[in-house]
């Protein structure tokens, strides 16, 4: 709706500026108001999907069905169970991908002047331990203690401080600046800052509510190796 309220604004500019008949551009004025009506109602009712924590899950979970449905993309390998972090694009992901590809070179390499290289997808472990990614590409995750599910650590607790701010109207004007300095130096807490405040809070596995593990890192770079031989990790 927004290109289309869009298209009509440039119907309604162009009727002016070459001195359209009155009725004419009443006529795009008015094509343009109903537009901006039915806009305005269809971001009220997203608005309304979107204003609890059930309704957004409901409405994603709805927008995922719909995008895999209709072959945007799909989790690779599929009728293998896949793997999580994994996705085949359709032919209409393909197009969108596309498209992406080429407004970024439109802006960075033709308005930027910028350059475009093609590097290969694999690097020697030489060049990722100079560039600190082997030692501080990490994520600190937790895991569920019956199922084993894992869950980002930090990301776990932004959600409960965030949810405690926002729903909890009995929190103490201390709590407040309590939660809020936690969420301000989330970035900043080592694994054993991240475990205490998760025990502190109470924090459990949000679909089972299963006790949580101790963080622990995880690396997300994947080690291979480069060559018949072996011996030239990447």
């Amino acid at each position: 709706k927004l290109s289309a309220v869009e298209i009509q604004a440039n119907t309604v500019r162009s009727l002016k500026a070459s001195s359209a008949p009155k009725p004419d551009i009443d006529a795009a004025v008015q094509a343009l108001n109903a537009l901006k009506l039915e806009k305005s109602s269809i971001e009220k009712s997203l608005q309304s999907l979107l204003s609890g924590s059930d309704s957004r899950e409901a409405f994603r979970q709805s927008v995922v069905n719909t995008l895999e449905r209709r072959l945007f993309y799909i989790p690779s390998f599929k009728i293998y169970r896949g793997v999580a972090g994994l996705y085949d694009y359709g032919p209409p992901g393909c197009a969108v991908k596309s498209n992406v590809l080429s407004f970024w070179r439109q802006h960075f390499v033709l308005e930027e002047n910028m350059l475009e290289v093609d590097c290969p997808c694999v690097t020697p472990e030489v060049v990722l331990k100079a560039s600190g990614h082997v030692e501080k590409f990490t994520d600190l995750m937790v895991k569920d203690e019956k199922t084993g599910t894992c869950y980002r650590a930090d990301h776990l607790l932004k959600d409960y401080c965030n949810d405690k701010l926002q729903k909890d109207l009995t929190l103490s004007p201390d709590k407040v600046a309590e939660l809020k300095h936690v969420l301000t130096m989330l970035d900043d807490f080592s694994s054993q800052q991240l475990g205490a405040k998760i025990k502190d809070y109470a924090i459990t596995a949000p679909e089972t509510k299963n006790p949580l593990s101790d963080p622990y890192p995880f690396n997300l770079m994947f080690q291979t190796s480069i060559g018949p031989s072996g011996v030239a990790p990447g």
